[in-house]
């Protein structure tokens, strides 16, 4: 079965305490209890219903908030769901949460790309660099993950990070910065719209 042009879903993994649609402005679609005990039911045909649409052509996959709910789902039914969705489209991008699951690593284990998205403190970096040694442990991964390093400042002078000590920091885990900009960014969460429709070729945009 021929797909279409190119097309990207992002999978937001963090069942109960997701932000992906919140900032894309849509609701969660996924169903979890029509696919528990039989996630074997799970086909495209299936999957089309729990997808959430962007207008920017984007598809989202993502439980409906239930904040008080922590529910308990199995790797089963997690690499069933990803399964069909990297059958269905061509680009999948995977938001984990912070907390590690049972079908964690072999998530990680089928990912062609790793990212640790961290803020420019010293405490943060401590927590990547902690979070990128455990997950090469627990997984073998011969691809090590990388650090992207969000709402960075570039500093001249005075304290704080620069560049340099991040770059020294991570060393060749370091994939780059987002630039700090807290009214391109917030205006574009506050309307669920891409940061080219706030401002065009912004610096965060350009990072990404």
């Amino acid at each position: 079965e021929s797909r279409k042009e190119s097309s990207t879903c992002l999978v937001d993994l963090n069942f109960s305490q997701g932000s992906c649609t919140d900032y894309l402005d849509i609701e969660g679609r996924l169903n979890l209890a029509e696919i528990e005990f039989k996630p074997g039911r799970l086909d495209r045909q299936l999957l089309e219903g729990m997808l959430s649409r962007h207008s920017s052509g984007l598809s989202v996959i993502a439980a409906s908030h239930n904040p008080t709910d922590s529910p308990n789902v199995s790797s089963s039914i997690v690499m069933t769901l990803l399964n069909v969705i990297c059958q269905s489209f061509d680009q999948v991008v995977i938001d984990m949460p912070r907390s590690w699951q049972p079908w964690t690593e072999n998530v990680l284990q089928g990912s062609n790309r790793v990212f640790v998205v961290s803020e420019a403190t010293v405490p943060s970096i401590r927590k990547a660099t902690a979070l990128l040694q455990n997950v090469v442990e627990r997984t073998s991964m011969s691809l090590r993950p990388s650090v992207i390093v969000n709402r960075y400042k570039r500093r001249f002078f005075g304290s704080g990070l620069r560049y340099a000590d991040l770059s020294k920091a991570l060393g060749s885990s370091f994939a780059g910065c987002v630039p700090y900009n807290y009214t391109v960014v917030h205006e574009a969460l506050d309307r669920g719209v891409p940061l080219d429709e706030i401002q065009k070729k912004s610096n965060v945009a350009q990072a990404i």
